[in-house]
This record gives structure tokens, sequence and C-alpha cells, in this order.
């Protein structure tokens, strides 16, 4: 894909990001750097939070998933849809905001494999996963 395709397709998941419901509802925003790595970010609300003050496993799960959709998304012209994804969560967060950064590790003609680290707005890497994406006959709008 070209890198005129490539940023119109930034600019269109970035629209379609604020549109995504739930993700608002999270405080969830997005963003792309030069590589075409997703940066999806989180500021901590007590919403988000489990019983015992730390932000629910779900959250980061969502962030990990969200973020690997998105940097693979950019590559494709049609929908893609999630297949998998796996999470593995690595220290409690409580009270900090979450950065999200997305990477595609290879897309296919029909299957995309992304990673993502989560980490906290001060650096510390707090859980990791990955996804495996499909494409599907769906366009993109």
């Amino acid at each position: 894909m070209s890198n005129e395709l490539l940023a119109a397709r930034v600019g269109a998941l970035e629209a379609m990001f604020t549109r995504a419901n739930f993700l608002a509802h999270l405080g969830a925003t997005i963003r792309f750097d030069d590589q075409y790595r997703s940066i999806v970010t989180l500021p901590h609300k007590p919403e988000l939070e489990h019983a015992m003050r730390g932000v629910h496993g779900g959250v980061l799960a969502t962030l990990i998933d969200a973020a690997a959709w998105c940097a693979a998304a950019v590559h494709y012209p049609s929908w893609i849809a999630t297949v998998e994804f796996d999470v593995r969560l690595l220290e409690p967060v409580v009270g900090e905001d979450l950065v999200a950064v997305g990477r595609l590790v290879r897309a296919g003609k029909r299957i995309a494999v992304a990673e993502t680290e989560v980490r906290t707005a001060a650096g510390r890497l707090v859980a990791v996963g990955g996804a495996t994406l499909s494409t599907t006959r769906m366009p993109f709008d």
C-alpha cells in the first residue's frame, strides 16, 4: 500500500475510532506514529477499577485488542475481524493513565498478526498481548 493510501487509512481509522461507543465510553483516544503503529491512550477513571481499586483486567484486554486491531487494519482496504487475542497481565495498575502501542507483525492475504504492549504513562510495562485478525468482504466505510 502506498504512503498516500496508508495516510488516508490512518485518517479514516482515527475518525472511526471516535465513533466506537464502547471505546469512547472508556475515554480512549488513538493516533498513529510514523511507522503506522497504533497508540491508544486511556486516562485513569475510577469506573475502570475492580474492587481492590486496580484497573480491571478487562480494560487492559480491551486496549490490547483495540491497539492490535488498529495496527493491522491500517494495512487492509476492507474490514478485518479479530479471530483470537491473548492477554498477559504483568503488573497491577492503580490510578495511572495507560498507553497501548499496537504493532503489525505480519500482514498476509487473509490473516494478520499484531502485538500490543500496554504501559503506564510513566513507561512501566503492565500487560502484553497479541491478536490474529482475518480479512472480510465487508467494505471499510
